[in-house]
């Protein structure tokens, strides 16, 4: 499918975003485990989402939709599946169910579509392995699929190799069944929705510093209701959409707002966006959350450093879309993480700033961009990764020619519907 947006000016968006995908994944797997049903409220629907979902019915879960919400009865023990676990293009969904399933008892084979097949597995595979975690993968388990074997586990201190939140819960979900104390150490920052998460469902969870510690054994108790706050990722690109519009403004309510998801908003600021943050009341939510207002702005370029990579590594392409119709340069380093997501985000931002006329510098680990006030625009290829689709759009709006995106479906991949959204709030 092909979109096409003329060069519009204006952009006025006011309401909430979709759910937010990492706290929805979490929920309905640890809903799936936990003594008692579940109620979740304001859950993501997408097709990642709904992958999981489906996984969850695979192990016995009854699933309802009901209105608004999801209505998730865990079975008495979790089953094992007749056919192969299809996590379709959820990198999130694979990693996690791998810890998820580690200690379970069960055979599982997780696969997932074209793309995901590429992405590396070995980063989440050696360290549930340390726990005792039997699992086989192409490549010694670099790859999906992945077959998953009964094991026992063992509690053990574990560095982790690198600053992943997928990696650190899905061994932190296999602690769940691991005999003994499971120890994570020299944690660099990453979203702690995870942690919180299972603080939710009755778990011990001692985090501190750059250490988890987390004890096995323990038994999840529903609280009942859970309620999804909206995804920064999803916003972020609404709230760019205002700052580069030429008569635009934002304000995206009730949004998750979780110190390990907020630097985009923190760039923002440093680029010259006319924002303002509310915070909610807390209330007992799984996340903090409240309103952001984002104003017409004129963008100066910024320089982004490795450290505050794990906050935003989603928003980097539309931090890139800003850049390029910003004043001055924009560097960003310590984002090689950017080469091995639904495509070489660094690669496809290129191809994506060259396709309308923009300066991109490419870089092992980032990139550097020679922002300008307005962009030629063109046709943009999505590569089938929904947040390039997105970002594209974006630079719609300053665009001479306008911005065509191919394969625009990507997009419902995370944030359904985007499309009509974004051009109901720019007309």
């Amino acid at each position: 499918m092909r979109v096409s947006l003329g060069p519009r000016r204006g952009f006025h968006f006011a309401g909430p975003v979709p759910g937010d995908k990492s706290v929805t994944h979490r929920a309905y797997l640890l809903a799936t485990r936990a003594q008692g049903e579940t109620w979740v409220r304001g859950a993501l629907r997408s097709r990642d989402t709904d992958a999981t979902l489906a996984v969850c019915r695979a192990l016995g879960a009854d699933v309802r939709v009901e209105g608004e919400d999801i209505r998730i009865a865990p079975p008495a023990k979790l089953q094992e599946p007749s056919a192969p676990l299809d996590c379709e293009n959820a990198g999130t969904l694979i990693r996690l169910a791998a810890g998820y399933l580690a200690g379970a008892g069960l055979f599982a084979v997780l696969t997932g579509d074209d793309s995901l097949r590429a992405r590396p597995m070995r980063r989440v595979v050696q360290p549930l392995r340390m726990l005792g975690a039997r699992i086989e993968g192409r490549d010694q388990g670099a790859r999906a699929p992945l077959a998953v074997l009964p094991a026992g586990l063992a509690g053990r201190i574990i560095s982790l190799p690198l600053p992943s939140a997928q990696v650190k819960s899905a061994v932190m979900l296999a602690a769940l069944d691991a005999a003994g104390e499971t120890v994570l150490t020299d944690l660099m920052p990453t979203r702690d929705h995870t942690e919180r998460m299972l603080r939710q469902f009755g778990a011990r969870v001692d985090s501190q510093g750059d250490s988890v510690r987390i004890v096995g054994g323990q038994q999840l108790i529903s609280p009942g209701r859970l309620d999804v706050p909206g995804d920064i990722s999803h916003a972020a690109f609404l709230l760019a959409a205002a700052a580069l519009s030429e008569r635009g403004e934002t304000r995206v309510t009730g949004v998750g707002l979780n110190p390990g998801r907020t630097g985009i908003l923190a760039v923002l600021q440093r680029m010259g966006a006319r924002i303002e943050v509310s915070a909610g009341a807390d209330g007992g939510a799984i996340e903090p959350s409240g309103d952001v207002l984002v104003r017409q702005s004129e963008l100066v370029g910024v320089e982004i450093e490795a450290a505050e990579v794990p906050s935003l590594i989603d928003e980097l392409p539309v931090i890139a879309a800003l850049a390029l119709c910003a004043e001055g340069v924009t560097t960003v380093r310590g984002a090689g993480e950017l080469r091995v997501k639904e495509t070489d985000r660094i690669a496809a931002l290129r191809q994506m700033a060259k396709a309308v006329g923009g300066d991109f510098e490419e870089l092992p680990d980032g990139f550097r961009i020679q922002g300008k006030r307005h962009v030629q625009g063109g046709l943009v290829q999505s590569l089938g990764d929904h947040r390039i689709a997105m970002a594209a759009a974006v630079l719609s709006l300053r665009s001479r020619e306008g911005v065509e995106v191919a394969d625009a479906e990507a997009a419902a991949v995370s944030f359904p519907r985007f499309f009509d959204l974004f051009e109901a709030a720019s007309a």
